[in-house]
């Protein structure tokens, strides 16, 4: 799968300009609104776990980790070590762990029916909403002032669409396919105020 492999997208761009009086003192209330904006909606972004280090010597560092138990939860990992009797130490907990334990083991030697495929997991999807709501007022015959507030991800929903730290050997602990660790997306708002003449 590529990684600008995108499954699913749709991106709405609407304006509704809101119908008022037209005549009246009530123009200046009810009339010159409208509402702009761009709503997307996306499947995640397809990514590879990492192994850590060449584990074939051929002088490439894209090599990935093998999958011990599938059922495991998706963020535990495990690295070898010498010092446990079973040789895999976790590396969040620094327990001595079975490969059974844990999903992910550091991989060693050539890559077997275990490793892990290309771009096999995805970060969280888009779901995004841009809005604009503008006022218009008109100040005499040729002049208005418009009156401007803007929201990016206006719903303040999590858009968990960049990639976690996903190294086995040299994620930090508690960092390991933490998407909490990645920028979420937050909602930004401004206001603004022009005369247009």
């Amino acid at each position: 799968m590529s990684d600008y492999d995108r499954a699913h997208r749709l991106t709405i761009v609407y304006l509704w300009a809101i119908s008022g009086p037209r005549s009246g003192w009530m123009r200046y209330a009810l009339g010159g609104w409208s509402l702009a904006g761009i709503t997307t909606f996306q499947s995640g972004t397809p990514f590879t776990v990492g192994n850590g280090f060449d584990r074939n010597n051929d002088t490439l560092s894209e090599d990935r980790p093998d999958i011990a138990n599938p059922h495991a939860p998706l963020n535990t990992r495990a690295i070898t070590s010498a010092r446990c009797s079973t040789g895999y130490q976790n590396a969040d907990t620094l327990a001595c762990v079975s490969p059974s334990d844990v999903r992910w083991v550091e991989g060693i030697g050539f890559p077997n029916a275990s490793t892990v495929g290309r771009n096999t997991l995805h970060t969280g999807g888009t779901n995004n909403f841009d809005l604009n709501l503008t006022k218009s007022i008109p100040v005499g015959a040729k002049r208005r002032l418009e009156l401007r507030w803007e929201a990016l991800n206006a719903f303040n929903h999590p858009q968990f669409i960049q990639v976690p730290q996903m190294n086995v050997l040299a994620t930090p602990a508690g960092q390991f396919l933490n998407r909490d660790f990645t920028n979420s997306g937050i909602r930004t708002m401004w206001v603004q105020a022009k005369v247009v003449f």
